[in-house]
């Protein structure tokens, strides 16, 4: 699962690169609201254009930004400035990194991170022995965190594989399950994880 993307294109030697586009904070004195530009062969543009190491590095160093300062001064092109108050960001740099690998494994039909993460909770379930369990840890924590939500249906979202890795008590984090408690609906309602359900059987004799 993806973040909702613009379609873009450049030409390169007479062929045309295609590629997505999100939105970004440039700080070039101000905040700009801008898209950034992630295309297929990895390039990306930021008012410039780079290859993903130097992309990792304009957002390390602050050229490209997901949460600008308490006060900060956005600009809107013909459109809007303001300064910022009281905001809620929904993404670390860290985690818009994360999204841009996985945008140029997807414009690359390559399997992302929540596609990974997805086969590894699949063989986790089918045969969940300790390294199964790793390999969906690692896999989990790979998905960009605003993302990870998005794993699951839309009733349980990721809470299932949450369940497998740090334990059955992350279902009192269930949306569904807090409800109940509050409103006191008996009996709390479950998650059935086939792969937990199997590590608990007791070894046949």
């Amino acid at each position: 699962m993806l973040a909702n993307y613009g379609s873009v294109s450049r030409m390169v030697d007479g062929k045309a690169i295609r590629g997505v586009t999100r939105p970004v904070f440039i700080h070039n004195g101000p905040y700009f609201l801008t898209d950034l530009a992630i295309y297929r062969d990895g390039a990306l543009d930021c008012w410039g254009l780079v290859d993903f190491d130097e992309f990792c590095e304009k957002v390390r160093n602050g050229w490209v930004v997901t949460r600008p300062p308490d006060g900060a001064q956005i600009s809107i092109h013909h459109l809007a400035s303001f300064t910022t108050g009281e905001v809620q960001y929904a993404i670390t740099g860290d985690d818009l990194i994360a999204e841009v690998r996985d945008a140029i494994e997807a414009l690359n039909d390559r399997p992302t991170s929540s596609e990974t993460c997805q086969s590894a909770f699949d063989a986790f379930n089918e045969n969940p022995t300790d390294e199964a369990l790793d390999q969906l840890k690692r896999a989990y924590e790979a998905v960009p965190s605003h993302l990870r939500r998005y794993l699951g249906d839309m009733d349980v979202k990721d809470v299932p594989i949450r369940m497998a890795i740090y334990g059955e008590g992350e279902i009192e984090k269930w949306s569904h399950r807090i409800v109940s408690r509050r409103h006191r609906l008996l009996p709390l309602p479950t998650i059935r994880v086939p792969g937990l359900i199997k590590r608990q059987k007791p070894p046949e004799s």
